[in-house]
């Protein structure tokens, strides 16, 4: 008993850590989907979600206005049961996926496409998608709450403009092959044959 209540002071201690790494921790519950992050959510998007028993998936929508780096992040809280009993709040079967809503027409609007997914647990996942076009988007955010109070979860989402090369850095880079090719050119003509 006494090692389970130490896991259990040990799994408050590590979500206390988490969300307070965080600008600041909004809390989410079964009714506060879909969640809106806005137009390039940045590095303050932290969440604590709680989920009444059963399976739930939420749907935190954004925009991107540019090219851009999305990267997100998820971890379950695990709180076991005292005295060997079933777990107060635990997480099965969970998933981040980035989702693009090609037509801005919400989620699950019939034509959304799955960019990339990863699974967590107790373990934290990271999902890390690189070089995003502009256009709508959400993070779908599923499992099944198992424990006898349901489940609860933390996320953290940030966006970052890509720097798009200008114009003129390509036209420097064309000027630079061609003049290489044309060093090379002149020294095959100077070779002995």
């Amino acid at each position: 008993m006494r090692h389970k209540l130490q896991l259990a002071i040990m799994a408050f201690v590590l979500a206390g850590v988490f969300s307070s790494a965080q600008a600041a921790t909004i809390n989410l519950n079964d009714t506060s989907f879909p969640f809106n992050l806005g137009p390039n959510p940045t590095d303050n998007n932290a969440f604590s979600v709680t989920h009444d028993p059963g399976s739930f998936s939420d749907a935190y929508r954004f925009s991107l206005t540019a090219v851009s780096d999305t990267i997100s992040s998820a971890v379950g809280l695990l709180l076991p049961g005292l005295n060997g009993g079933a777990p107060s709040y635990q997480i099965k079967d969970a998933a981040i996926a980035l989702i693009h809503d090609v037509s801005n027409n919400g989620v699950g609007g019939g034509d959304d496409v799955s960019l990339a997914t990863v699974a967590f647990g107790s373990s934290n996942a990271t999902l890390a998608v690189l070089n995003v076009a502009a256009g709508s988007y959400f993070f779908q955010v599923s499992g099944n709450a198992t424990g006898t109070q349901g489940g609860l979860y933390q996320f953290a989402v940030n966006t970052v403009a890509t720097a798009v090369p200008e114009p003129e850095t390509y036209a420097l880079m064309l000027s630079g092959l061609g003049l290489l090719g044309l060093i090379r050119r002149r020294r095959m003509k100077n070779l002995p044959t």
